[in-house]
């Protein structure tokens, strides 16, 4: 309906407009040129007829390489990945709150994921287990979400009788046999070393880490990568072509100049940061 009442004013507004150069035409004075005006009168009838018109002609496609650039650059801001990964941003959320709720307690506690856990597991409510260190007597904890995002954790002693890597069996004979030494890293150039193998798992590693109350972790030449759980080194992760120790120097000022505080420390990098 609103489109035909358009159409009846434009129609309405092209006969006045008709009209009016007509009239101007028909009563134009003698000393003013009659074919200028008329060429006016006829250039505005003309024009108002070709804009009555101009809804009725066909439409005109963009060409294709136009429409396949719009169209490239509209799939491709949709296809862009998010700055965030939500799973990861709500599950170190969540270990945030349990750390704080640790270090209530016990001010040096930090603790880890018994296993890898998702962010489906805490929004059902399920019990998520974790190991707790410098927590006195207690060693693991059950933690979990109500319904209503309240935080439960309940504090417990395990006692597991399986000895450690590295401790010996009642026999004496040690646990862990290594068949395959590390082999020396070959020459690398720290700085490339770091922009491209070490910082992407520093970032993910510390991240983690400090979610769960961790300031610190430690390097060894073969470039595994270890924190302290009750004074027993408990590896997280092994740096592929860690620079030998000539070049960890020069590695430590990269450390720094990333805000990481580095120290040498015997056979080991002491990497912490605020």
């Amino acid at each position: 309906m609103k489109t035909r009442k358009v159409e009846h004013k434009s129609i309405k507004m092209i006969k006045a407009v008709a009209i009016i150069l007509f009239l101007a035409l028909l009563f134009t004075p003698e000393s003013i040129d009659r074919s200028v005006i008329a060429g006016i009168a006829i250039t505005g009838i003309a024009g108002s007829f070709l804009f009555l018109l101009m809804p009725l002609l066909p439409h005109i496609s963009a060409p294709s390489f136009l429409r396949n650039t719009y169209t490239h650059k509209r799939k491709k801001q949709k296809e862009d990945p998010p700055f965030f990964d939500m799973e990861t941003l709500l599950i170190r959320q969540i270990s945030y709150q349990v750390t704080d709720k640790i270090k209530a307690a016990y001010p040096d506690a930090s603790w880890e994921y018994t296993r890898p856990i998702k962010a489906e597991s805490l929004l059902s409510c399920d019990i998520i287990r974790i190991r707790t260190f410098h927590t006195g007597d207690y060693n693991f904890a059950d933690v979990s979400l109500d319904r209503y995002g309240h935080l439960k954790l309940f504090m417990m002693t395990i006692t597991d009788f399986t000895p450690l890597p590295g401790q010996k069996n009642p026999d004496g004979a040690k646990t862990d046999h290594p068949e395959n030494p590390a082999e020396p890293p070959v020459h690398v150039d720290p700085e490339s070393w770091y922009s491209l193998i070490g910082k992407p798992l520093l970032t993910e590693l510390i991240g983690d880490l400090q979610a769960r109350g961790h300031r610190k972790l430690f390097i060894n030449e073969a470039g595994e990568i270890f924190i302290y759980a009750n004074n027993t080194p408990e590896i997280k992760d092994t740096f592929q072509h860690f620079p030998p120790r000539d070049y960890w120097a020069a590695l430590m000022d990269i450390f720094t100049l990333d805000e990481l505080k580095a120290v040498e420390t015997n056979d080991t990098l002491e990497l912490s940061w605020a």
